[in-house]
């Protein structure tokens, strides 16, 4: 079997964090299995690709748009002749797509791993919805018009999310994403009371909602021991969340991390896991955050009820509400009981349903499944 993952490129995504832990099982099991990436990142997966020994080929970044991707994709795919192309992301997703006009090669698999049309896109202020609406339709109708895709959903919802935008039939199989043991879970916390986030500096995440609750908590509880730990690479919102930092003097306890490559270790050591999304796929993170056994708070958004998996697993705060957020922190905070319970539903769901390894073995089957081996 020889495979190609057609990506946008090798960032800090949890897009990108799956596929590298997929390519990297593909090998073991003697797949020949070759990135194709649009762009290069300089914070990123990129090393670590190229550590693990898995190849990569690269567009060359002086021939950007539309047209010379497409060039490069079909150049590749002339060169390669694999027997499955696997896609992850939008614009991988309708480039590779526009590519079956002029060549017809492999089982077309496109991975379909965020819920990107969501209402609350409207309240991102940063965000041309004009272009968004053209963005749509130009994803809709390259689906709908070209043959033989089989799509690859992350969750229940993210294919409800597609289902009749795509026209989706009988041609998709719903595989979970999964995340490695955490080897550092039963270390010491840290000495301060620590929640943390992980996630690109963007709309989608809602972090600024978590330095609002810390401003609340302050205010209405004279709370001031809470510290906050932000691991991600910066965006679209960075700007906005320093100078919220700065405006509300809460440099002393919040730190923006950046890009680190020891999250399991600095998720290990937090107390709680924050996650403020307005949507999301699945949320690597919050699998992360499961097998760093940490209680959580979520977005009541039905995504993240799928992935915790009951009412009672994590503590839900509608989207936005930062107040909400503030009292569940603040409930945590106070009740150790509360926080070993969620702790250890947390473990237990993880254990039950993301598991790298078995997670694997569902996607091998899928791949299977798809050549009709």
């Amino acid at each position: 079997m020889k495979v190609l993952i057609f990506i946008n490129s090798l960032g800090a995504g949890g897009a990108e964090r799956s596929m590298v832990e997929w390519a990297k099982f593909l090998k073991e099991q003697g797949v020949n299995v070759k990135f194709v990436c649009l762009e290069r990142r300089k914070v990123g997966v990129e090393d670590e690709v190229l550590n693990l020994g898995l190849d990569t080929i690269y567009l060359d970044q002086r021939n950007k748009g539309t047209l010379n991707e497409l060039k490069f994709i079909i150049g590749v795919i002339k060169k390669e002749k694999p027997d499955i192309l696997h896609s992850v992301l939008t614009k991988s997703n309708l480039i590779l797509r526009l590519s079956k006009v002029f060549i017809n090669q492999g089982h077309l698999i496109q991975s379909l791993v965020s819920t990107p049309y969501s209402l609350e896109r409207k309240k991102d202020n940063k965000l041309s919805w004009k272009k968004f609406l053209v963005m749509k339709q130009i994803d809709k109708w390259s689906a709908r018009l070209t043959q033989n895709i089989f799509y690859h959903a992350i969750t229940h919802q993210v294919l409800h999310h597609y289902y009749h935008l795509y026209k989706i039939k009988e041609n998709f199989e719903i595989v979970y994403r999964g995340r490695k043991e955490n080897q550092f879970c039963h270390e010491k916390k840290s000495p301060n009371f620590t929640i943390i986030n992980s996630g690109r500096h963007e709309f989608a995440k809602g972090q600024i909602d978590i330095l609002k609750a810390l401003v609340y908590i302050e205010k209405k509880y004279n709370i001031k021991d809470i510290h906050f730990e932000l691991l991600g690479r910066e965006g679209e919102y960075t700007s906005t969340l320093k100078e919220f930092i700065l405006t509300n003097n809460l440099s002393e306890r919040v730190n923006l991390m950046g890009f680190v490559t020891n999250v399991e270790e600095r998720l290990s050591k937090a107390h709680i896991f924050i996650f403020p999304s307005y949507y999301e796929g699945l949320g690597g993170a919050l699998l992360e955050a499961f097998a760093a056994k940490l209680p959580c708070v979520c977005s009541d958004i039905p995504v993240l009820k799928e992935v915790v998996g009951k009412k009672d697993g994590a503590l839900f705060a509608e989207p936005g509400n930062y107040q909400e957020i503030g009292e569940h922190i603040v409930k945590l905070y106070k009740d150790d009981n509360l926080r070993l319970r969620l702790s250890d539903y947390a473990y237990m769901r993880y254990q039950n349903k993301f598991k790298l390894e078995e997670i694997n073995s569902k996607m091998l089957s899928m791949y299977k499944k798809v050549i009709g081996e």
